[in-house]
């Protein structure tokens, strides 16, 4: 809203017409002031009174029309899906260098490649580790991994803290062969729920209140695919604002990144700068309190005018982060929507297969329904990955 004062022409005291401007006074609407004025005659101290509101342009939503599904590439995507993930991950896995402590006494450490391999086919069948068991010696038969892991040694490996950096990282490069499609990215975070319950007391309503915990996924996706780039994990109650700067800086090392959209939960003059100095347009919309002050940070004086000058071309670019909201529900409808470990590292370990899942998926549905076969092949990394353990 858009408020408009009427000036006093004289004072409401004496009549004079000798008036002052004597400062602002704040008023109860938020972000609202009023002019206040000193007659020089009597003395008498005045505000101005609120004539109108004006609104600003609305914003329309478009309705976009739907694309007509392909059903017999569809058909085929689900039929190969997954024998072909299993030939992606394999791939993905051989751009992998693995290190081991050789010196390190005790039992030898178990293929991490092969472990690797065992918890994603584990993530995209939703099986427990003993029913997996025939699914692994099939595996092993068509020499996608060297032997079968016994299923308490396949949950003991989530529990290793450097499986999430090599994770991060597969993600990542599977999202690569749509870098040449994607320049408009989207971020926001969703909770994955644990089998864990915080307890505390209610002074108010003189009664204990149980809620289940969660581990809290922070993602940037590209908007036309849906293919997760970045990845940031938290405990269930971590901010959203301070993890936008690393999804960014990770993003754009390798991808093209010329659009970010995200909700009011990640606005701040800091966001809006890391966006800009990695050669992007921020959309994120203003709070009903927010003043178009600079405090240092001219882009955010800029994106305020847009934003209410230009209503309906700055949320049609906003309103693209909608997408984010349909990957998380892409993902906890196939791969589940709730995590069975027990401590935070196996948590963080389980979402980041169930998203690594979640590309492979997207990359094999891209190939058959949209014919980008160029982009498919992951024979192009930029360095070799080493995962050490020890």
């Amino acid at each position: 809203m858009i408020t408009v004062v009427e000036e006093i022409n004289q004072c409401p005291k004496c009549g004079s017409q000798h008036l002052a401007k004597w400062g602002w006074a704040h008023s109860n609407m938020k972000g609202t002031k009023t002019q206040r004025f000193k007659c020089q005659d009597c003395g008498l101290r005045v505000r101005g009174k609120v004539k109108h509101m004006v609104e600003p342009m609305p914003f329309e939503y478009q309705d976009q029309p739907l694309p007509e599904t392909d059903w017999i590439a569809y058909t085929q995507a689900q039929n190969a899906e997954k024998q072909l993930l299993m030939e992606i991950v394999q791939e993905i896995l051989s751009k992998f260098k693995v290190e081991a402590d050789s010196t390190k006494l005790g039992r030898k450490f178990s293929n991490p490649k092969d472990m690797i391999f065992c918890l994603a086919l584990k993530t995209y069948t939703r099986l427990s580790s003993r029913r997996l068991n025939s699914d692994l010696e099939l595996a092993q038969r068509h020499e996608f991994i060297s032997q079968v892991p016994h299923f308490t040694t396949l949950m003991n490996y989530l529990e290793k803290e450097e499986l999430t950096g090599v994770l991060q990282e597969m993600i990542k490069f599977s999202a690569l062969p749509m870098k040449g499609i994607e320049t408009q990215y989207a971020i926001d975070s969703s909770g994955f729920s644990s089998n864990q319950f915080g307890r505390w007391f209610n002074y108010k309503y003189n009664e204990e209140t149980v809620c289940r915990n969660w581990v809290k996924a922070h993602v940037m996706i590209g908007t036309k695919t849906n293919m997760i780039t970045s990845v940031e994990l938290t405990k269930a109650h971590g901010a959203d604002s301070p993890q936008l700067a690393p999804l960014i800086e990770k993003t754009c090392q390798d991808f093209n990144v010329k659009e970010v959209s995200a909700d009011k939960a990640y606005l701040s003059r800091k966001n809006l700068k890391v966006i800009v100095d990695n050669g992007a347009i921020p959309f994120i919309p203003f709070k009903e309190n927010s003043q178009k002050n600079k405090k240092g940070s001219m882009v955010w004086s800029k994106m305020f005018e847009f934003c209410k000058e230009n209503p309906q071309e700055f949320f049609e670019h906003y309103h693209r982060r909608s997408n984010v909201e349909s990957t998380f529900s892409m993902i906890k409808q196939k791969f589940g929507k709730d995590v069975v470990s027990r401590n935070f590292t196996s948590q963080t370990n389980e979402v980041l297969l169930k998203i690594l899942c979640h590309n492979i998926c997207c990359l094999i549905s891209a190939y058959f329904e949209k014919n980008i076969e160029t982009y498919y092949s992951t024979n192009h990394p930029k360095k070799e990955v080493i995962l050490r353990l020890g």
